[in-house]
């Protein structure tokens, strides 16, 4: 039997989703209250992982990361078990756990969005290599199809006395792994200064794309910082694999656009929107767009709001 929710378990939801300021929280601000409360439940549970693994276990120094790798791995499963319904106790806080029993598992959403990211945080946590593309593409069906298979899951689901359920023709994924791979990549794109900054255990790009560019992990964020021109052809080279996939995307868009409802599809749109400004802005001086992505973000952030009230 699955823990009702209230208004306040929703809040906290909304709290810790709220802490990531992503295009995605922007966007799902845009839909009826009740998907919001999908949204905010299963966009916290995952956002609370990986930020235990990306802003705790990875920015341990090695040897504490090697003496606590193992109980990183229990608190995942821990994780995976609280969103399943299968336990309890784990790193979900109560009002998260209770946001997850009452609204998400009752849907039949199912269990992969959550054993893929899953999945991925332990392949972050046991820092194994990304060697090359396909390596690439594995991590990428936990790391980022994972959240945008709910968000368009909770686009596309209708609503009965049990909760959501799923019209589409096709399984949810089939329409959300495109578009999740080239929002992903951008993502790459304009956090590329940041994250090899931080560590270069956050660079989830292929060794083989960053050889081809001349350019080293561990030695990424020199490179960028010495402006290397090895780094605008890394970001070509990353421009080329995002383009495929918005193509495909907007494939994914169109046959969407008539199984969705208006501000359901406005959301989706104006969201993918954002991500092809910033993926054209990147398209010139590597550089420059780095410098102007802040700035450009907000501003289709806001423009996503304001066309809302007439879209």
């Amino acid at each position: 039997m699955t823990e009702s929710a209230s208004e306040g378990d929703v809040a906290v939801c909304r709290d810790i989703a709220g802490r990531a300021n992503a295009n995605l929280l922007h966007a799902a601000r845009l839909l009826p209250a009740r998907r919001q409360a999908f949204f905010f439940a299963s966009y916290a549970a995952m956002r609370l992982i990986d930020d235990a693994v990306d802003d705790d276990f990875l920015m341990r120094p090695a040897p504490e990361r090697d003496a606590t790798r193992s109980r990183m791995l229990q608190e995942i499963g821990a994780w995976e078990a609280q969103c399943l319904g299968d336990g309890k106790q784990g790193p979900l806080p109560a009002p998260v756990r209770r946001a997850m029993q009452g609204i998400v598992l009752p849907s039949d959403l199912g269990a992969a969005p959550w054993q893929g990211l899953a999945s991925a945080m332990r392949r972050d946590v046991e820092e194994r290599e990304m060697a090359d593309w396909e390596d690439f593409l594995s991590y990428a069906q936990g790391a980022t199809i994972a959240p945008a298979t709910v968000f368009v899951y909770l686009l596309s689901a209708e609503t009965d006395e049990k909760g959501f359920r799923c019209r589409l023709p096709e399984a949810p994924v089939t329409y959300a792994a495109d578009l999740g791979i080239f929002c992903y990549l951008v993502h790459i794109l304009r956090d590329l200064a940041k994250d090899a900054e931080r560590s270069d255990r956050l660079v989830t790009i292929p060794l083989s794309l960053l050889a081809e560019a001349g350019l080293e992990k561990n030695r990424l964020s020199e490179a960028v910082r010495a402006r290397d021109p090895g780094v605008p052809l890394l970001a070509a080279a990353l421009r080329a694999k995002a383009g495929v996939h918005l193509e495909l995307g907007r494939t994914s868009l169109a046959l969407l656009k008539p199984l969705l409802g208006r501000r359901e599809y406005f959301a989706l749109s104006g969201l993918i929107r954002i991500y092809e400004t910033l993926f054209e802005r990147f398209s010139t001086d590597f550089f420059d767009g780095l410098a102007a992505a802040p700035a450009l973000e907000r501003s289709l952030r806001a423009d996503l709001l304001n066309e809302e009230t007439d879209p």
